[in-house]
């Protein structure tokens, strides 16, 4: 049994909003951030967590204050063991921000709960406007830090995004994958005549580096492939040494 293994008891919502008011200003002295900490910690409600999890929102002054505040609020959040579950993966399905969120649902519920939540969030994120790709491009940095059947999956559709750097962060993800799992989709990228420039060197990069088997699109790549790269006996895409 954890610190909190359930929710008791009720608080009245505007005590929370008045603590989360405290959490919530960067012009506050940062013991005043952490005392609001361990007030909604001792409130133990699913209505304190959701106040806790705004912390993650807030940048204040000073990168290392920040990010000690961020730890503390992860580590005070990890405290309501299972009972965090719901918050958090709406939290992380909804919201920017989730690094922090995402590392606690993943230690109290697993990785499953964890990759399901950034499913939810890859459909709810539209790369349409700004906000929406900046979203998608945190999504996908999250998502490299798994391996995962649908995480793979996941990463392989975004290689289908109009946007250039949320293709570049899914091939750096898929990097991470088996070779035989990966290397039609690097080869696709290169192939590709539409694919911008950035995509396409990067992943000539991961492909030299993961040593990708590229025997089956030799031929296709002789006539595409830069001066700078060839097909070795192996199959193996290599650096041309000038």
């Amino acid at each position: 049994m954890g610190f909190l293994d359930f929710f008791t008891g009720s608080t009245p919502q505007s005590k929370i909003d008045r603590i989360k008011r405290r959490l919530m200003d960067p012009y506050r002295q940062t013991h005043e951030r952490y005392e609001a900490m361990d007030e909604l910690t001792k409130l133990a409600t699913a209505e304190a967590l959701d106040a806790m999890l705004q912390r993650f929102t807030l940048r204040v002054n000073g990168p290392t204050v920040d990010e000690e505040e961020k730890q503390y609020c992860y580590e005070q959040i990890e405290k309501w063991g299972d009972a965090a579950v719901p918050s958090l993966e709406h939290f992380v399905a909804t919201h920017d921000a989730v690094y922090f969120p995402l590392r606690a649902l993943r230690d109290v519920a697993g990785d499953d709960a964890a990759v399901g939540a950034l499913m939810k969030a890859i459909e709810s994120a539209d790369p349409g406007y700004h906000e929406g790709l900046e979203r998608l491009r945190e999504i996908v940095s999250n998502l490299r830090d798994f391996q995962h059947d649908r995480v793979r999956d996941a990463l392989v559709g975004l290689l289908q995004s109009r946007n250039n750097e949320i293709r570049f962060y899914a091939l750096d993800g898929l990097a991470a994958y088996p070779a035989e799992q990966v290397a039609e989709h690097f080869a696709a990228r290169m192939l590709d005549p539409a694919e911008s420039a950035r995509v396409k060197a990067i992943s000539y990069e991961l492909a030299v580096d993961r040593e990708l088997p590229l025997t089956a699109w030799a031929a296709a790549l002789q006539s595409a492939l830069p001066p700078t790269y060839r097909l070795d006996d192996r199959g193996v895409l290599v650096r041309v040494l000038s």
